[in-house]
């Protein structure tokens, strides 16, 4: 993965959160590259231009949010197993790969608005607080 960075997802319709360590593949890498790794509770892969999953490289299963250009939900897939069929979803510009069962736990459902959001850490200070001057 080449974007360290802290992302969440968030579905915005339910108020839920849908992965809080997002990751997004290296676009130099093969997305399947991404597969191969388990996707824990609260993890999940972004991969952009991408309307269809292939599960022959999968060694858990996983649940996929197929987002449109607006990061609207066109489809829910649920415990999606290694070497499954994938449907094809011709609109989506992503797909949003998440622990299996966060679909269930998050009520994401078709028409729902996710947002993929950077979180910045806060700069640590030149100053360390204990120095800082007291406010009386």
């Amino acid at each position: 993965m080449a974007d360290h960075s802290l992302i969440l997802a968030l579905n915005e319709t339910r108020k839920t959160l849908l992965a809080s360590r997002l990751m997004i593949p290296d676009r130099s890498k093969r997305f399947s590259d991404a597969l191969a790794a388990r996707i824990l509770p609260g993890d999940g892969v972004w991969l952009e231009a991408c309307n269809r999953v292939d599960t022959s490289g999968m060694r858990f299963s996983l649940d996929l949010l197929f987002l449109d250009s607006d990061h609207r939900v066109l489809a829910a897939v649920t415990e999606v197993a290694p070497g499954s069929a994938c449907p094809e979803v011709e609109d989506a510009i992503g797909v949003l790969e998440l622990a299996a069962g966060t679909i269930q736990l998050s009520q994401t459902e078709k028409g729902d608005h996710v947002v993929l959001e950077a979180i910045v850490p806060p700069r640590p200070s030149d100053e360390p607080i204990s120095a800082r001057p007291s406010r009386s």
